[in-house]
């Protein structure tokens, strides 16, 4: 039998698919930072209470979703934007990684800041569209 926990984590895993399955380029990058902040701030309870696993689990779910933020832009088309978003994208990582080495939840602060910004102008665009 699931326990409420699992049961809940399915219940997301299944909401996010059905998200996912008609949305487009534009929903699907704001979906990825929505869970990014969300993960984020889970990355951040499990630090202030020394949950060290999850901590780690939460921080490799990062390091996936900035992979897939990555993955999605286009270099060729993109040109200075795209790897100026690149280089955000890799400066978040790195930052993620200080933070978790250190247990530090202020230096995750900054990565907040940004990720929110670029979510900020993903949905600016969004609703331009």
């Amino acid at each position: 039998m699931l326990d409420f926990a699992q049961g809940y984590q399915a219940y997301q895993h299944t909401s996010v698919n059905v998200k996912a399955s008609g949305a487009d380029i534009h929903s699907l990058v704001l979906m990825l930072f929505e869970g990014f902040l969300d993960e984020l701030a889970r990355v951040e309870g499990h630090i202030q209470a020394k949950r060290f696993d999850k901590k780690a689990a939460g921080v490799e779910k990062l390091l996936k979703i900035l992979g897939g933020l990555d993955a999605s832009l286009d270099q060729e088309k993109g040109g200075e934007v795209a790897l100026n978003m690149h280089n955000l994208y890799q400066h978040c990582g790195h930052s993620i990684l200080r933070a978790s080495m250190k247990n530090n939840v202020a230096e995750l602060e900054h990565v907040r800041e940004v990720m929110t910004n670029l979510q900020e102008g993903w949905q600016g665009l969004l609703n331009k569209a």
